[in-house]
C-alpha cells in the first residue's frame, strides 16, 4: 500500500501539472480566440469571465499543491525531508500569487487583495444586495469600450498566463524529479 506521504507528494504534483495547463491553454488557445470576436463589449465581458474563472482556478490548484507539498514535508522523517518540495511550494505560490499581483500591480495591494478573494472565494466584499449574481438577468445596452484597450487588456492577460505556466512548469518539472528520485 502506497505511504500517504507519497500520495501527497503526487497529488500536490499532479496540481502543478494542472496548473500548467490551464495557464497554458489559456495563454495559447483562449486569449487569441477573445481577439476573434466581433464587438469590443462581447470581447471585455469575456475577457473578464477568462480572468476570474483563471484566477479562480490558478488560485485553488496552487493552495491544494502548496497544501499537499507543506504536510509531506511536515510529516516525513528527518532523512525523507527533501528540499524539493519546499522549492515547488515557493514556485507555485510565485506562479498564482506573486504573478497575479505583479501584472495587477496598478490596482494597489489592497484593491487587488480584495478582487482576488472576490474572484476565489466568491465572498460579495461590499456588497449590499443578499442575491446571486446567477439569479439575475442583465441585459445590458451596448456600452461605448475602447477596442484598444481591451486588446490591451488581452496581450497583459496573454503574458500573465503564460508567465504564470511557465513558473508553474517549473514547480512541476521540480515536482517530477523529485518524486523520481525519492524513489525507493
Amino acid at each position: 500500500m502506497a505511504c500517504p506521504l507519497t500520495i501527497s507528494k503526487f497529488v500536490g504534483t499532479v496540481s502543478l501539472g494542472l496548473l500548467t495547463g490551464v495557464s497554458y491553454a489559456t495563454s495559447t488557445i483562449t486569449i487569441p480566440s477573445l481577439k476573434l470576436l466581433p464587438s469590443a463589449g462581447t470581447a471585455s465581458r469575456s475577457l473578464n469571465e477568462v480572468k476570474r474563472l483563471s484566477r479562480k482556478h490558478a488560485m485553488r490548484l496552487s493552495g491544494v499543491a502548496n497544501g499537499l507539498l507543506l504536510f509531506a514535508y511536515t510529516l516525513s522523517p528527518p532523512r525523507r525531508k527533501h528540499p524539493f518540495l519546499i522549492w515547488m511550494v515557493v514556485f507555485s505560490s510565485s506562479s498564482a500569487l506573486a504573478t497575479d499581483y505583479w501584472f495587477n500591480r496598478s490596482l494597489g495591494f489592497q484593491e487587488w487583495a480584495l478582487e482576488t478573494i472576490r474572484d476565489t472565494i466568491g465572498l460579495s466584499l461590499g456588497r449590499a444586495s443578499g442575491r446571486k449574481d446567477e439569479d439575475l438577468v442583465v441585459v445590458e445596452a451596448e456600452e461605448d469600450i475602447n477596442g484598444e484597450a481591451v486588446r490591451l487588456d488581452m496581450d497583459r492577460e496573454g503574458r500573465l498566463q503564460y508567465v504564470r505556466s511557465l513558473i508553474a512548469g517549473v514547480a512541476f518539472s521540480i515536482g517530477v524529479v523529485g518524486l523520481w528520485g525519492d524513489r525507493r
